[in-house]
């Protein structure tokens, strides 16, 4: 042959990126699906956020463990979900385990990380009185390092079954013996299996035919800008899922669940005088929590904490910050949907910079306030002190 074709692979799952922290805030340091993927070079992080390679085996650990949904598998968290309503006979327990686990089983995942606080909840739904994860021993096996991953779901689902005013053992983990002859799991769209390779070697023939035609132009698309991209805030499927869920969990009435915040896909978040309604926490937001208002010379920026992950984006991005993550988060909020005005002050100018701040009792911007007093401080003490160097 003079030519040697080689065929990429496409990975199993796509990336909106978004919804990606890393691609709206540079600052951002989320690094939740890198921190679980099994395959080393699986995740990488680009320019524009996070790219998902070849390498990538499937098993969906980084799928469940981005907040905001970034990460989409093939097989989605609600069609995940109605494979499992399907199986569920209330009011009996279910019973979910991995390909390892010994033991009967209701529904069988690749790997316990896959799931998601939604998906746990289901069975719940359906009616079942109780859910049981059936975890073997995960030392030694290839998506050991996910296997952190599903332990914080599962304490997360425990979480919002208090919540939602339920006994917490509701969702439970039993051991299990591992099976003794071990399940090499390859996916159907994983590098090597025969299927994937097929798949792109049409892709490949199709691109190859249609670059011969002599009458077939390429199609040019102008790459987007930034700016316009991240006005748009997408829908978070992951946490829309999850929502739906709590409000339809039967008998649920929410309790007040206060939890630490950090680690969690959770937030509250609090709004200091130095907020100078400048918007860049709300066009960031890659979740659309935030929402600002202006009417009549005012500025109010509105909170909903139902749909906020804690990705700290419009923490780190906010150059006055005044935007603080609170320590602590109420899992009730989820079950409530109301949402809270952070701040609502008059938009004025500053007269000394022309930039625009928010409040009555100045005629200039704290920015400039500061600068202000900083330059009297100095000039004081300077002339103070030399006036005592003389004296002495």
């Amino acid at each position: 042959m003079d030519n040697i074709v080689e065929i990429q692979c496409e990975p199993p799952v796509r990336v909106e990126n978004e919804l990606c922290s890393r691609f709206r805030c540079t600052k951002s340091q989320c690094a939740a699906c890198a921190a679980v993927c099994p395959v080393p070079r699986a995740v990488r992080f680009v320019e524009q956020g996070v790219e998902i390679t070849g390498a990538c085996i499937a098993c969906d650990a980084c799928a469940s463990a981005c907040p905001n949904g970034a990460i989409q598998p093939a097989e989605s968290d609600r069609r995940l979900a109605e494979r499992m309503r399907e199986r569920v006979r209330p009011p009996a327990g279910f019973r979910i385990g991995c390909e390892r686990a010994e033991g009967p089983a209701d529904f069988v995942v690749p790997c316990l990380s896959r799931l998601t606080e939604a998906v746990l909840l289901e069975p719940i739904r359906c009616g079942a009185e109780r859910v049981e994860l059936l975890a073997p021993d995960c030392s030694g096996c290839q998506l050991e390092r996910a296997a952190p991953q599903w332990g914080m779901v599962l304490n997360l689902a425990r979480a919002l079954c208090e919540s939602a005013g339920f006994d917490a053992d509701r969702i439970v983990r039993t051991d299990a013996p591992r099976r003794k002859r071990e399940m090499t799991r390859i996916p159907l769209s994983a590098p090597g299996s025969r299927r994937a390779m097929f798949r792109a070697f049409a892709k490949w023939t199709a691109k190859t035919a249609a670059a011969a035609m002599p009458d077939a132009a390429p199609e040019q698309t102008a790459a987007e800008a930034f700016r316009a991209i991240v006005q748009r805030h997408p829908e978070n499927p992951k946490r829309s899922h999850l929502l739906e869920v709590l409000q339809s969990l039967p008998g649920a009435e929410a309790q007040p669940t206060v939890v630490p915040a950090a680690g969690k896909p959770f937030a509250h978040l609090e709004v200091t005088p130095g907020c100078a309604g400048c918007n860049v926490c709300e066009t960031l937001c890659p979740v659309g929590a935030l929402r600002r208002r202006g009417e009549n010379g005012t500025f109010a920026l509105d909170f909903d904490p139902a749909l906020c992950t804690g990705c700290r984006v419009c923490e780190v991005a906010c150059f006055h910050k005044a935007v603080r993550v609170r320590e602590t988060v109420d899992l009730s909020v989820l079950f409530e949907r109301q949402s809270a005005t952070l701040i609502s002050a008059t938009r004025r100018t500053c007269r000394a910079c022309h930039e625009t701040f928010l409040g009555d009792a100045s005629e200039f911007c704290p920015s400039c306030l500061v600068s202000g007093d900083r330059r009297d401080a100095i000039a004081r003490r300077f002339f103070l002190g030399g006036n005592r160097g003389d004296w002495s």
